[in-house]
């Protein structure tokens, strides 16, 4: 790779043996994760919102209840788009450094969020859109702290990937 100090120009060689060159400008790789990030997070909000809201109209559950189980149905799909999309991890998932922090950060949002639903719909009768909105913003304040912890954690483990070749190529 050649350095150069407005971009970075990458020579990229593919198995068929072609050759092409990629401009990377100075942080395009972290904002391009933040959006792949933004998009994950906008699935998950669709699905856990929805959720949410259906529990709370169609089954009638109380609010907190709804929260908890609109959090359980998103949580997993959640992990696992962040997984292979966002931070590029393939093969077994490494519990203590993976699941572990990415599971606390959920069971964090879950808390903030359940607290804070169970905060309104205590202080008065609020239509199931405000009670959405109420845990959609406690979400949203661990959504920008679990984006850079969590990127620190995947950032630091080594690619599964590249293990894992390596071991098929030894086997040959």
């Amino acid at each position: 790779m050649i350095e150069n100090d407005a971009a970075e120009i990458a020579v990229l060689e593919t198995d068929s043996g072609s050759v092409g060159t990629s401009i990377v400008w100075p942080g395009s790789q972290q904002w391009a994760k933040l959006l792949r990030y933004g998009g994950v997070s906008a699935i998950n909000v669709l699905i856990g919102q929805s959720v949410l809201f259906i529990a709370q109209t169609v089954a009638g559950w109380p609010a907190v209840a709804s929260n908890m189980f609109s959090v359980c149905v998103s949580a997993g799909p959640a992990y696992l788009l962040s997984r292979a999309w966002v931070w590029q991890k393939r093969g077994r998932n490494d519990f203590a450094a993976e699941v572990l922090p990415f599971w606390a950060l959920a069971v964090l949002g879950f808390l903030l969020s359940s607290l804070a639903v169970w905060w309104v719909e205590r202080i008065w009768t609020p239509h199931p859109l405000v009670i959405n909105a109420t845990s959609l913003a406690a979400f949203g304040v661990v959504w920008i702290g679990r984006f850079f912890i969590l990127d620190r954690v995947f950032r630091q483990l080594p690619k599964l990937d590249g293990l894992a070749e390596s071991a098929e190529t030894r086997r040959e």
